[in-house]
């Protein structure tokens, strides 16, 4: 038996990895705090669950992933006071992809100045919109 229809996976694992990324030093995702990030993700997936009558795949999730053991092993927003390596080192090298794509698409070996000018005239905006 399927517990998670076809058109509801991708929609699953977007929350997943939602909430995998929430962390207190991460502005923007969610509670300023360990215990209300968790709070809060535990809320959302049970509610998306309950709304989609996935009774069996909540308590996959809870059994698996969110209860209390579980959550810790996973969830990044567990070491308040740090940020872990792994998926910080993955989005520098995602800020440093999209600067050279978009900005140094016409410079091998740019310049220091070039650089701050385009990290602060061209790129702050654009993430100061986002926040």
């Amino acid at each position: 038996r399927v517990f998670c229809p076809a058109h509801l996976r991708e929609t699953v694992i977007a929350l997943i990895e939602h909430h995998f990324c929430a962390h207190p030093l991460i502005p923007g995702y969610s509670h300023p705090s360990t215990v209300g990030i968790c709070q809060w993700a535990v809320k959302q997936m049970y509610t998306f669950c309950k709304e989609n009558n996935l009774c069996e795949l909540w308590a996959y999730l809870w059994e698996n992933w969110y209860r209390r053991g579980r959550w810790e092993l996973w969830a990044r927003a567990v070491a308040p006071i740090e940020v872990p390596r792994l998926k910080t080192t993955m989005i520098m090298e995602s800020h440093w992809r999209r600067i050279k794509v978009d900005y140094l698409y016409h410079f091998a070996k740019p310049r220091i100045d070039l650089l701050a000018w385009i990290l602060v005239t061209k790129l702050a905006p654009s993430y100061s919109k986002k926040l």
